[in-house]
């Protein structure tokens, strides 16, 4: 009987360091991702548990760990360095069909403003951006001037 837990896969360390990194909890990120909760732990731990101490080696699909790659930040080059090229060309795949912040609609998908953040939130690194969404989530960014509030009033009262 195996019960000794096997070593995680170089792939599986990488999302696990990159979900650390990306302060989303384990609940969260699978969600984004597609999979349930318990999948991801699997995946991340490169094990699962199949009755009486048995451990079985778990190693992701590629379109299951290019979904977890994405949502943690991880890039093709690092999927290919951790030898899963396959995930890395998935990934890639999913990245080309993310609409770009160009393409955005909505009240204010034309606004040149909005186009210029999105723009440099897309040069970011994946950390960037993801401590920059975080602190916008969570309310931590600067309430605007008093000057900007009203320059902003007299531009909406001008229109």
């Amino acid at each position: 009987m195996d019960t000794q837990k096997p070593e995680p896969p170089p792939e599986a360390v990488l999302i696990k360091e990159a979900l650390r990194r990306s302060r989303l909890s384990g609940r969260e990120a699978a969600r984004r991702a597609g999979l349930g909760e318990t999948r991801w732990r699997q995946i991340v731990n490169g094990y699962q548990d199949v009755g009486g101490g048995v451990r079985v080696p778990t190693v992701a699909p590629a379109e299951t760990l290019a979904r977890m790659a994405q949502v943690v930040g991880v890039t093709p080059d690092q999927l290919r360095g951790a030898g899963r090229a396959d995930a890395a060309d998935a990934l890639v795949e999913l990245l080309q069909a993310q609409p770009s912040p160009a393409s955005a609609t909505g009240p204010h998908g034309s606004d040149p403003r909005v186009d210029a953040i999105a723009t440099l939130l897309a040069d970011l690194p994946p950390e960037a951006q993801a401590e920059v969404l975080r602190r916008f989530t969570s309310g931590e960014l600067a309430a605007p001037t008093k000057e900007v509030a009203d320059r902003s009033d007299r531009h909406r009262h001008a229109s």
